[in-house]
């Protein structure tokens, strides 16, 4: 066995180096060169690699195989065997060798195309030799690095012909000169350069609304947010933000007339860069209309690229009038004997476009007597909810009268369209406020006043009962600061029932049922008749209907008879049962 180089001479001091081989002489016990025999090489794979593990004689029963230094750049010392079978014999032998620091060098480091523009790559080559001669496959690492961008992969090893392969891959933010690096242990690194051309701006899109708003109110509502900022982004081929693009920015004509303006107060064109993430934002600020906002980016570098905003809207909020509604969830409760009977009172409004008032404004309710929640602050649909709880002194009548109100507008018919009260439009003019305890539509001294806006000297046009108001307060004159009101009133039922016939056949019997002041029973009262005569042929079919329905006010009640000729005589016993399990019982 022998350490030689390429040209098949030995080795001095065994020192292995990038192109050094071991070879092996195997002989029979005669002396006889032995041909074609397969020879096994073993090494330390830490210090030294082999080019294979096993080779078959030759004609002058040689075998040799390539070694090479695991590192070239330290010194190191290991063995080598080499085994054979001759004759059913096992034959093996080994030798030392060592290692020393070799000199590595890199060169013809070049990238396959010198011109590239941004996001694209290039193939990247470089050779790297061990003390003059091409490094064996693995023998040499190379790490390779860029100015700007990365490499695919970023270290790679050289093949059997010395040379080391990756791919320079730029990014967006690439442009000009970019200087690669290619750096072996033990070597001088390499440099060569690539120019990319800068990336365009491939589209504008548009991203997003903050507090993902679809909806701000006009500059003449109480409340509620007015303006939107708005944001576009700018992106490349690869979809990625980019900055320092001008993007420019308008408003829809429509959105113009409505009055809405940029942030600066102008309807001019806005130029805005974009930031770090490419992103361009621009402010809008509601007029006096409402109206559909549609905002237009699009690229000074490219203007056919446009992206528009199409979710944004401006509604009026300022509640109207003719826009507001008062219901109960019960209209007659068993509250004039007991306390802690409830009925949930909701005020509902909208503006003159019929869209939400903002939410959060609050309205405000009083009641002649009992307990009512002050106030309720309206939610996205324009409505909120108070509770009403019997309690304290009860009115003689048992009538109670619930007011609710805001602050708003008078509701006026827009003739010219224009959504702004314009002279010539009509408008229904309503006084100042009171409750009207009574329900009388008259202003007695002892009814609360709940003044707001303008007070006149003129006669008032409304005549609706639930929206009260004192006589002669009028002015003639529309106006956008008044007390939108309506009321309503709710019965505290006493618990007997009293019975009354409207008229009777034999087919049916229709019976008027009210509490003891002629109010409607609690809400949710049962009524049921029967037959008390005994030996009658006459039946109840039916009851209709069945409850007290939800109503401040009597109720009648038609109970159907199978027309018996006896019915015109029997006993009907009308039973009238409250919700607390309270009866009372007539009969006809």
């Amino acid at each position: 066995m022998a350490l030689v180089d390429g040209s098949d001479v030995a080795l001095p001091s065994s020192a292995i180096g990038s192109s050094s081989f071991v070879r092996v002489t195997l002989k029979n016990s005669s002396g006889a060169v032995v041909v074609g025999k397969l020879v096994t090489f073993v090494t330390d794979p830490t210090i030294a690699t082999l080019s294979q593990q096993t080779a078959l004689t030759d004609s002058n029963g040689v075998a040799r195989v390539k070694i090479s230094p695991v590192n070239v750049t330290a010194a190191a010392a290991g063995s080598v065997s080499a085994a054979a079978t001759v004759d059913s014999v096992v034959l093996s032998t080994s030798i030392d060798f060592q290692t020393s620091a070799a000199n590595v060098i890199l060169s013809q480091f070049a990238a396959s195309v010198v011109n590239i523009t941004a996001l694209q790559s290039s193939a990247v080559t470089v050779k790297a030799l061990v003390n003059g001669n091409a490094a064996a496959s693995g023998q040499v690492a190379v790490a390779f690095s860029a100015s700007c961008g990365s490499f695919s992969p970023t270290s790679a090893s050289t093949n059997s012909s010395g040379i080391v392969s990756t791919v320079y891959q730029s990014t967006s933010a690439c442009s000009g000169n970019v200087t690669l690096t290619a750096q072996a242990a033990g070597s001088t690194s390499v440099n060569t350069v690539v120019n990319v051309a800068a990336a365009q701006a491939s589209n504008i899109l548009f991203d997003s609304i903050d507090q993902n708003l679809t909806t701000i109110f006009t500059s003449r509502a109480p409340s509620g947010i007015k303006q939107a900022t708005l944001k576009f982004k700018v992106v490349d081929a690869s979809n990625a933000g980019m900055a320092s693009q001008n993007v420019l920015f308008d408003l829809s004509t429509t959105a113009i007339n409505a009055g809405v303006t940029f942030s600066d107060g102008t309807s001019a064109t806005q130029t805005v860069p974009t930031d770090a993430s490419g992103i361009a934002s621009v402010t809008i600020v509601s007029g006096a209309l409402p109206t559909p906002v549609v905002v237009t980016g699009k690229l000074q570098s490219a203007p056919t690229r446009v992206a528009s905003s199409l979710i944004l809207s401006v509604t009026s909020g300022v509640p109207t009038q003719d826009a507001a509604s008062l219901s109960a969830s019960k209209l007659s409760i068993e509250g004039f004997n007991y306390d802690g009977e409830t009925s949930d009172i909701t005020f509902r409004i909208a503006d003159r476009q019929g869209n939400p008032v903002p939410a959060g404004t609050a309205v405000t309710f009083v009641a002649s007597h009992g307990l009512v929640g002050g106030t309720c602050n309206l939610n996205a649909n324009s409505a909120c909810t108070v509770i009403y709880t019997s309690q304290g002194t009860r009115p003689v009548n048992g009538r109670v009268a619930i007011l609710a109100y805001l602050d708003g507008e008078e509701s006026f018919v827009d003739i010219d369209g224009n959504n702004i009260f314009s002279a010539g439009d009509t408008f229904t003019d309503v006084g100042t406020a009171y409750r009207d305890d009574n329900e009388d539509g008259v202003r007695q001294s002892t009814e609360q006043l709940y003044p707001g806006g303008m007070v006149g000297t003129s006669a008032c046009s409304s005549s609706d009962l639930s929206v009260p108001f004192v006589a002669n307060t009028c002015d003639g004159i529309w106006s956008s600061s008044i007390r939108v009101r309506k009321q309503l009133v709710i019965a505290l039922a006493t618990s007997h029932a009293a019975i009354s016939q409207i008229s009777r056949t034999n087919q049916r019997l229709i019976v008027s049922v009210a509490d003891d002041h002629g109010n409607g029973m609690p809400t949710g009262t049962a009524v049921s008749a029967a037959v008390t005569t005994v030996g009658s042929a006459c039946s109840v079919i039916s009851t209709n209907p069945g409850t007290v329905m939800n109503s401040s006010g009597a109720s009648s009640h038609t109970i159907t008879l199978n027309g018996d000729a006896t019915c015109s005589s029997a006993t009907i016993a009308v039973t009238v049962t409250t919700p607390k399990s309270f009866a009372t019982i007539t009969a006809f």
